[in-house]
C-alpha cells in the first residue's frame, strides 16, 4: 500500500529569503492491541492471550532496564534509550540530579529493519491539502461565487477539495465568512452546511 505524503515549505528558512521544502507523511491509523495479537496468533503457535502476556512482560522489562539507565535491545527490531534535559541553563558546575529531567524515550531501529522497510515502502502524493493555497478575501469570494453557480451550499470538505485549503484554513475561512454574514451555517453540528446568505 502506498503511503500518502504532502510537501510543505518553510519560508525564509535560511534568513536569506530562500524556502526549504520538506515531506510530511500522512499517518495511517495505528494497529490496535487486539489486531496485533490476532495477527501474531495467525502467524505462529502463540495464542492471542499468550501474545498479550508477552507484550505486557516486554513492556515491564523495557521499563526496568530504562529506569536503571541501560539501553534495551529488542533483537531484530532496535534499541530503546533515554534522553534527558536540563530544567534551566547553568554553567554546568552546580548541576544536580534535581536539575535533570526525562525528555523522552528514543528508539533506534536496527539497520536490517530499516532496509527491509525501505524495500517494501512506496509513496504517493496526497490529494488532500495539508497546506493551503493563500487567498485574499476577494479572491476566495470570487471562487465561492463561481462554485455557487452549480451548488446551493458548500461544506468544509468541498472547501478543501475545490480550493486547495487545509482543514484548519477551511474552518477559519468558513467561520470568518459566517461572522461577516456572507454565509449562513445550517445542519448537523458534526456535518454543517454553509448556504449563501
Amino acid at each position: 500500500m502506498e503511503i500518502k505524503f504532502d510537501i510543505h515549505t518553510i519560508k525564509n528558512a535560511d534568513g536569506k529569503g530562500n524556502g526549504h521544502a520538506y515531506v510530511q507523511l500522512e499517518a495511517g491509523t495505528p494497529i490496535t492491541d487486539d489486531e496485533l495479537a490476532g495477527n501474531i496468533e495467525a502467524s505462529c503457535s502463540l495464542t492471542r492471550a499468550d501474545v498479550k502476556a508477552v507484550l505486557a512482560a516486554l513492556r515491564y522489562h523495557i521499563r526496568q532496564e530504562l529506569e536503571c539507565g541501560r539501553r534495551f535491545h529488542l533483537p531484530g527490531i532496535g534499541y530503546f534509550s533515554l534522553s534527558a534535559g536540563l530544567s534551566q541553563p547553568t554553567d554546568g558546575k552546580r548541576v544536580t540530579g534535581n536539575d535533570v529531567w526525562l525528555r523522552g524515550i528514543n528508539f533506534l531501529p536496527e539497520s536490517s529493519l530499516t532496509g527491509e522497510v525501505r524495500k517494501g515502502v512506496s509513496f504517493t502524493r496526497s490529494k488532500r491539502a495539508t497546506s493551503s493555497i493563500e487567498y485574499t478575501e476577494d479572491e476566495l469570494m470570487k471562487k465561492l461565487n463561481e462554485y455557487h453557480v452549480d451548488h446551493r451550499f458548500i461544506t468544509r470538505q468541498a472547501m478543501r477539495d475545490s480550493f486547495g485549503l487545509s482543514g484548519y484554513m477551511a474552518d477559519k475561512w468558513l467561520t470568518r465568512l459566517v461572522g461577516q454574514g456572507k454565509l449562513k451555517k445550517e445542519g448537523n453540528r458534526h456535518a454543517p452546511l454553509y448556504f449563501w446568505a
